[in-house]
């Protein structure tokens, strides 16, 4: 159920450790395309590549595990071929396209880089680099959580987040609100809002900050409409019927 009556009176609790790494996780969409696959999908590839050169290290030795996965070497050739086979297919095709895409985006952020711009363009991104958070802090800066948002916000945006957290009741529509649950599908919105978005060219805390932003913005904007529904609750029930 994600609709009630009255907003609760507390504010939401401060986030425990697993709340705190699903946020840092969530921050994840605010890095570069290139390392954002590398730590989603890009980390699977390579984890198998991996795995398979080890394995046929125990299996048909190091060396020729090498020359097999750099194609000198026929996988036809090797005993067992059921684990070489495979280690021949992925140093053929998906190591190779990850070096390549790695070159590629190097390259295109070079030529980015070395563009002609405006002066003003300049010195506004001289500026920002001035004014970035000293990177000792960048860390816990990247992670937005519903109860930094209650403690730092406004009585506005106290408001909307108690509103928010009155949407995630612990059993019916008059109990207190199940914080926990509200504060995973706040870092689900964040996540959702970076994830769609197209990230800003200046920094990842950019990105981050703006996200936030735009959640504290949707957040006071749903407050207004009486009985609103979180959206992510709604895209879970879809999902399950």
């Amino acid at each position: 159920m994600s609709s009630a009556s009255a907003p609760p009176t507390g504010g939401p609790p401060p986030p425990d450790r697993r709340q705190q790494l699903r946020a840092r996780w969530a921050a994840r969409h605010a890095l570069p395309r290139f390392a954002f696959w590398l730590l989603s999908r890009g980390t699977i590839v390579l984890a198998v590549c991996a795995g398979l050169y080890v394995l046929n290290g125990f299996l048909i030795g190091w060396a020729n595990s090498y020359e097999v996965m750099t194609g000198i070497t026929s996988p036809a050739e090797a005993h067992p071929q059921w684990c070489a086979w495979p280690l021949s297919l992925a140093g053929w095709a998906a190591i190779p396209a990850i070096i390549g895409a790695a070159a590629g985006y190097v390259i295109t952020e070079q030529i980015q880089a070395h563009q002609a711009r405006e002066l003003s363009d300049v010195l506004d991104e001289l500026r920002r680099l001035a004014d970035r958070w000293p990177s000792p802090l960048l860390r816990e800066r990247l992670v937005i959580t519903l109860h930094d948002v209650y403690e730092q916000g406004s009585e506005a945006v106290k408001a909307a987040v108690l509103a928010y957290g009155a949407r995630h009741p612990l059993d019916g529509a008059d109990a207190e609100p199940d914080w926990s649950w509200a504060e995973k599908h706040f870092t689900y919105l964040i996540e959702a809002i970076m994830g769609t978005a197209a990230p800003p060219q200046d920094s990842a805390a950019a990105t981050v900050r703006r996200a936030k932003n735009e959640a504290i913005g949707f957040l006071l904007a749903v407050n207004t409409r009486p009985d609103y529904r979180c959206p992510i609750c709604v895209k879970r029930q879809r999902r399950s019927l």
